[in-house]
């Protein structure tokens, strides 16, 4: 065979190649054809370059046909021998000499791994024929039993290990035992489930990406919508206003670069997530294609695990509605834009008003001064102190009360009665609001609200009670959060001006709607604070 010659018989001297046409000298030795008559032409005397014996004239060569033929085959058994040579990642041939063919099989009988040409006595040999053949594999010492040298072909599912037959009747004989066929089946019903898992989460994350696409592009269009409005009202006003539109124009582009930049980066932790969850499901799909069971129940531990990600439904994707931007603005310029102020506060009731909600008041918070009516819309001081049963969520020494639903993400608005009214208190408490105290009213206590005492002043509820006055007085005052953006503002509904607005709120944990009908004890209050939904047509408030 061309393969057991000296390799280096088979080279041209000249070109010290594999002989190509390969001729042969009157003095009996080998060249290639082209390179003989190369040295030949550069000569005038002609002799063989390796024994320098002299012809009378030149020979007439004729290519060694049977010589070519042994040459050409040695190239090609030498070429299929580089594209079957064993690279560092497989598993060489165990019988192979010198060059190591990379194992198409590996006998667990045997303990060795063959390439094709050395698994054919397995093939031929009857006694050879009955050996257990499977995938190459690396360390096949490690699927022998080291204890009884035997094959691993068990799986005690008590101990979570691979087992021979002796061991399944000794050891392990009261353990629960399965074939590895059986165990890599039964695995593979989890893998499964986990690939259906992996699948709903790329799904839940695409359309979580659609979400912050469709909130990307409102939130663009909410800011472009913003800057044509003001765009309306500062070139309505004079030139002194210049200065202050100027500042309006960079705080909404300057907060929309921001949510732009938000969202794309969130946009790209969901694309870096849908990445690595796709290549988990790619390989959770590729288990099926290992026929091995042991390296198949091998591999499913090792892709068992998720890669880590976020709590999508955790992270809020809203648009920026640049809720009273441009009325803050205008309140800087004070008295000679009044009219736009109210313009705009008008505007902002429209945007919150798609927030409403239906609010409803928790008795169990109400102290022994208030009632509440059985559908929990009214709150009202009770003629006299009532008993109550005992609760930790009870207010016992403010004539407080808070809704039932506690608020933790998101926009929200609802709508209050205050009509008669000559002392309310109204606004948002922190839920982790002391209820066995007597708590001062401000933010720095967790409570956000606005009131109203003895019929005089209204006031917003800060370390420093700030008073205004409200004309006309409001008969239905609205109040809208923003948990995110750490806002409540409040509203005239009627008469759609502005009342107050808390920005930056420590909302640290939950909050509630808070209400105070009566404000102090000793004020009898008849009239109860009402809860109203805002009236909707066609979607939007009228």
């Amino acid at each position: 065979m061309a393969d057991e010659l000296d390799e280096q018989r088979l080279h041209c001297s000249v070109c010290l190649e594999l002989y190509t046409d390969p001729v042969s000298t009157p003095c009996g030795h080998n060249f290639c054809k082209l390179c003989i008559e190369q040295y030949w032409d550069s000569t005038e005397v002609y002799c063989c370059p390796l024994c320098n014996e002299t012809f009378c004239k030149r020979p007439d060569l004729r290519i060694n046909v049977s010589f070519r033929d042994v040459v050409n085959h040695f190239r090609n058994t030498n070429s299929i021998n580089e594209a079957y040579k064993a690279k560092a990642s497989d598993v060489p041939c165990d019988v192979c000499t010198g060059v190591r063919l990379k194992a198409v099989k590996s006998c667990l009988v045997c303990v060795a791994s063959y390439c094709e040409r050395h698994l054919q006595h397995h093939k031929t040999a009857a006694a050879l024929s009955r050996h257990k053949l499977i995938e190459p594999v690396k360390n096949l010492e490690d699927r022998i039993c080291k204890k009884h040298e035997k094959i691993l072909e068990l799986f005690c599912k008590t101990e979570e290990k691979f087992i021979c037959q002796i061991c399944a009747q000794t050891n392990h004989s009261r353990h629960k035992v399965v074939t590895v066929e059986v165990a890599s089946q039964q695995r593979m019903i989890q893998v499964k489930r986990r690939e259906r898992e992996v699948h709903l989460m790329i799904q839940d994350r695409r359309k979580r990406m659609e979400e912050i696409h469709c909130a990307r592009k409102q939130s663009k269009k909410n800011a472009l919508n913003e800057v044509d409005e003001s765009v309306r009202v500062f070139m309505s006003v004079i030139e002194l206003m210049k200065k202050t539109h100027k500042e309006l124009m960079e705080e909404i582009t300057a907060r929309d670069d921001a949510e732009q930049e938000r969202f794309e980066e969130l946009i790209e932790e969901l694309k870096q997530e849908i990445d690595e969850l796709e290549k988990k499901n790619v390989e959770l799909q590729q288990l099926s294609l290992i026929e091995d069971h042991i390296s198949l129940l091998q591999a499913i531990d090792r892709a068992d695990a998720l890669p880590s990600t976020l709590d999508w439904p955790s992270i809020p994707v809203t648009e920026v509605d640049f809720l009273g931007y441009v009325r803050t603005s205008l309140v800087k310029a004070k008295e000679f834009i009044n009219l736009e102020i109210r313009h705009q506060s008008a505007n902002d009731l429209k945007k919150a008003q798609k927030f409403a909600e239906d609010i409803t008041v928790d008795p169990d918070t109400a102290g022994p001064w208030l009632t509440v009516s059985a559908d929990g819309k009214e709150v009202r001081q009770s003629p006299k102190k009532q008993k109550v049963p005992s609760s930790p969520t009870r207010f016992t020494e403010n004539t407080f009360a808070v809704a039932t639903r506690a608020l933790t993400t998101g926009r929200h608005y609802w709508e209050v009665g205050v009509k008669d009214k000559s002392n309310w208190l109204l606004g948002v408490a922190s839920g982790t609001l002391r209820r066995t105290e007597q708590i001062p009213l401000s933010p720095e206590n967790g409570l956000w609200t606005v009131g109203h005492r003895d019929g005089g002043q209204y006031f917003a509820c800060t370390q420093n009670p700030f008073p205004f006055m409200l004309s006309p007085p409001p008969q239905r005052v609205g109040v809208f959060v923003d948990y995110e953006e750490r806002l409540v503002w409040f509203i005239n509904v009627e008469a759609k001006t502005h009342i107050f607005t808390f920005t930056e709120c420590d909302f640290t944990d939950k909050v509630y709607p808070i209400f105070d009908p009566c404000l102090a004890i000793e004020k009898k209050e008849v009239a109860p604070l009402k809860l109203m939904i805002p009236k909707i047509k066609d979607g939007k408030p009228v």
